[in-house]
């Protein structure tokens, strides 16, 4: 658990084991620390010499032979201290840079294509951006109420912010009358029919953007972004529509 729990402060496997065992056994050589924390002997000094530059370990030299002692459990919050101005200081320099590398993108990426994008991370700025950038109605089919509700925050959050910018949308549920039906029943600049005879893939469009999404085991989206197939996937969800139970 401690040694887990040091990897997610930032350090690696072979510093956790090396600064557990000198918190455990005290000054030590190399040789010792090899053997008690099981770490490859040609890696101890690479992995000794990062908690020293981390300000978790020192060095202290004695009958011409290198001894290490484990800094202060107190030094680790200073080392995240600096870690989280670090991060900041390089969020800062990449948020500069993003202006930039989405004109590189924008102006080479083709007008037409297919997208896999797999886990929130990935499918997020995805669907965002393209809400942000909406200039007319989203559309959204096979909508369905059985999904993990972690997936149904996250469109709970998402739709939140397409009514702030005031972006209209349809739905049409394959069921009704659910928490999750009531929650959209509610909501602002939205219209919800229910078609529970057919359960299409969940689908959403918005502009020329198609987003084919799956819930089974990893959160999975195909992006489609094309004008010729958001039109066919928009007439579709038009009959669908027509279909629907209000």
């Amino acid at each position: 658990m401690h040694e887990k729990l040091l990897e997610d402060a930032g350090l690696t496997k072979n510093e956790a084991k090396a600064y557990l065992t000198l918190l455990r056994i005290g000054k030590s050589p190399s040789g010792k620390i090899v053997k008690e924390a099981k770490i490859a002997g040609g890696k101890v000094y690479e992995t000794l010499y990062k908690l020293l530059d981390k300000g978790l370990v020192e060095v202290v030299i004695e009958q011409n032979v290198k001894q290490f002692i484990a800094a202060d459990p107190q030094s680790i919050l200073l080392y995240l201290e600096e870690r989280k101005e670090q991060i900041s200081e390089q969020a800062k320099k990449l948020g500069q840079l993003v202006p930039e590398l989405q004109k590189i993108k924008e102006f080479t990426e083709p007008v037409e294509n297919v997208y896999l994008v797999k886990g929130f991370r990935g499918i997020k700025p995805v669907v965002y951006d393209a809400l942000q950038k909406s200039s007319g109605e989203v559309r959204i089919m096979g909508v369905r109420s059985s999904k993990d509700n972690v997936f149904n925050t996250f469109w709970q959050h998402w739709h939140h912010e397409r009514v702030r910018l005031h972006k209209p949308a349809r739905m049409i549920f394959t069921d009704r009358g659910t928490d999750y039906w009531k929650f959209f029943e509610k909501l602002k600049l939205t219209k919800i029919r229910s078609v529970t005879e057919l359960s299409p893939s969940a689908i959403m469009v918005i502009d020329e953007n198609s987003f084919i999404f799956s819930y089974e085991k990893e959160f999975t989206c195909i992006h489609i972004r094309s004008a010729a197939i958001a039109k066919s996937f928009s007439s579709f969800f038009e009959g669908l529509w027509t279909m629907g139970k209000a």
